[in-house]
This record gives C-alpha cells, sequence and structure tokens, in this order.
C-alpha cells in the first residue's frame, strides 16, 4: 500500500505561525520539533499528577492538623485563612460541583480544586496564617534539608511558581523547548520538588517515568 504523506496537511492544520516558533525555514524540521514537544509534554505528565497529588494532600494534612478535619467546608462558612484570590477559587470549585449535581464535601473540593490554588497556599502571603506555625513547614515538606539554617517558603514558591507556569504551557498545548531552562532541568525542578514532599512518590516517579528515553530523542 502507498504511504500517504501528511505533511502539507499537518501544516496548514497546525498553522505556520504556531510552527515558527520552533525555529527552521525548514518544513519537515518543523514538524520533527513540533512532534517532539508534544512528546515531551505526554512525559512530563506522571511527574506533574504526581507532584499535584501529593502537594495538595500534603498541604490538606498540615492544615487538618491545625484546624481541625473539613477545614474547606470550614472556610466554605467563614473566611478564616485564604485570601480573596483562593477563596474566589474555593467558590468556582463549589459552583463546578453543584453544577455536576453532586453533593459538596471536602473530598470533592480538594479533587476539584486547581494546581494553582494549592501553589499560591505556598507563597509568603500564607507565612502567617500557614508557614508560621509550628511544624507546619514540616508536615508539608518532610524531606528539607535544613543545614542549620531557618526552613523558608521563600525558594519553595519561587520553585512551585515555575512549574505552574511549565505545567500550563504544556496543558495548553504550548512549546516548552525555548524557556531559560532545558526540558531536563525542568524536568529536575519538578522531579526536586516531589522529592521534598515525598521520597515514596519519588520512587514511584522513577519507576515509571519515560521521560529520560523521550529526551534522548531530541531531532
Amino acid at each position: 500500500m502507498e504511504k500517504v504523506d501528511y505533511k502539507n496537511e499537518l501544516v496548514e492544520i497546525i498553522t505556520s505561525v504556531r510552527l515558527g516558533a520552533y525555529g527552521s525555514d525548514n518544513k519537515d524540521v518543523l514538524l520533527e520539533r513540533y512532534i517532539y514537544n508534544l512528546k515531551l509534554s505526554e512525559a512530563f505528565y506522571p511527574a506533574l499528577s504526581l507532584l499535584e497529588i501529593t502537594l495538595r494532600n500534603r498541604i490538606c494534612n498540615a492544615i487538618e492538623k491545625l484546624i481541625g478535619k473539613d477545614w474547606l467546608m470550614q472556610e466554605l462558612n467563614k473566611q478564616n485563612i485564604l485570601a480573596d484570590k483562593e477563596y474566589k477559587k474555593l467558590i468556582e470549585s463549589v459552583n463546578k460541583i453543584k453544577k455536576a449535581g453532586k453533593k459538596i464535601t471536602n473530598d470533592r473540593l480538594i479533587s476539584e480544586i486547581t494546581l494553582g490554588f494549592w501553589i499560591y497556599l505556598c507563597t509568603k502571603s500564607y507565612k502567617p496564617k500557614l508557614w508560621d506555625k509550628k511544624g507546619f513547614f514540616e508536615l508539608v515538606f518532610p524531606n528539607y534539608a535544613n543545614n542549620g539554617e531557618l526552613r523558608k517558603i521563600a525558594p519553595i514558591q519561587n520553585d512551585l511558581l515555575a512549574i505552574l507556569r511549565l505545567r500550563n504551557r504544556i496543558f495548553h498545548h504550548e512549546i516548552i523547548l525555548n524557556g531559560n531552562k532545558t526540558p531536563k532541568e525542568q524536568y529536575q525542578l519538578v522531579l526536586n520538588m516531589l522529592h521534598l514532599l515525598s521520597a515514596g512518590m519519588e520512587s514511584l516517579l522513577q519507576n515509571i517515568s519515560r521521560f529520560e528515553t523521550i529526551e534522548k530523542q531530541k531531532p
């Protein structure tokens, strides 16, 4: 059977403007880089997924020890911890659950709320209500190396915000090859953060990840 060449069709659908971001005048090279970007984005998924699950559950467990279970339900009744931006995201999650015809529960809220919500809880603005509380940092990031210095949320914040930007680029089908960091450096950033959160999850990721194999396929 004769092999059909779909290159012109692919260029038309993807658009030459979007492909132009991959830095070549050669159509074949552009398509190879585009496909490589897709493969890399897919290879990031397990790392980002495990990071999101671990981060949100670590934070939730720490807050539960601080103020008790069902803290998000309590927050709905009285805005105590959350800043207005994060409280608005909580209300948006409530509305999505209601629209789906489901009962509002703490567990459903935890699952519905986006990664950005949890990452913004890890910023300096939440130091007085969360991170300055005794033992809170250690509950969320048990593998943070102290080295005789106070544990600070600032470097954690910067890395998490960089990971959020990466996650958003991947989920919005954007290029991740031309950033300030190489894909390998970006992946290591995610891996390092997962290590701070959970050595078990880090080990799981290393057992299932295809990132190193895909990354070596660079055209």
